[in-house]
């Protein structure tokens, strides 16, 4: 949104700086503006707005988000963490829109290329869990739930749906 308005504005500047610069005093003057350009056009590329869009999910605020994660056209060209990161926010936002389907794909792409924290990775398996469950897949369910349980997260949150889903389980297969 803003971020990417300000970064753009940013790399016009320094190349219409850079292009009067270079005409006035050769290229030695404007090479570091040009750099400083192609620099902010990589990372615009490379990381997105994917670290905002998680910040946003994680305040609840969802629609913030989706906004933010949309403005990604490329996700292909993010770098490795920020694409499994695209992924599970994806899915995060599908399953708050109740579209199962997109965020079961979307979160078993994050959870098999493996997310940054142990709190995450268990979140991601945690609520595909809860997709089998609904779609009462109870083998997949129970083997996500193992999975996520597997990563010990810290959060009390977390801790306490893995032990209610584990219940409902426990409870569907008596």
């Amino acid at each position: 949104m803003f971020t990417t308005r300000i970064r753009f504005v940013l790399i016009l500047l320094f190349l219409v700086i850079g292009i009067v610069l270079h005409i006035q005093k050769g290229i030695s003057s404007a090479w570091y503006l040009y750099a400083t350009s192609l620099i902010l056009l990589f990372t615009h590329f490379a990381f997105g707005n994917v670290w905002a869009a998680f910040s946003k999910l994680q305040k609840g605020k969802i629609i913030e988000a989706e906004i933010l994660i949309n403005q990604i056209k490329r996700p292909e060209w993010l770098v490795k963490q920020n694409r499994t990161y695209y992924h599970f926010i994806k899915g995060m936002i599908a399953l708050q829109q109740k579209n199962l389907t997109e965020g079961e794909t979307q979160l078993k792409i994050a959870a098999d290329r493996g997310l940054r924290s142990n709190n995450d990775n268990a979140l991601a398996l945690l609520n595909l869990a809860h997709i089998c469950f609904l779609e009462k897949r109870q083998e997949d369910a129970q083997s996500y739930l193992q999975k996520a349980r597997s990563f010990n997260p810290d959060d009390l949150m977390i801790k306490q749906k893995i032990e209610e889903m584990g219940k409902l389980l426990t409870q569907q297969n008596t």
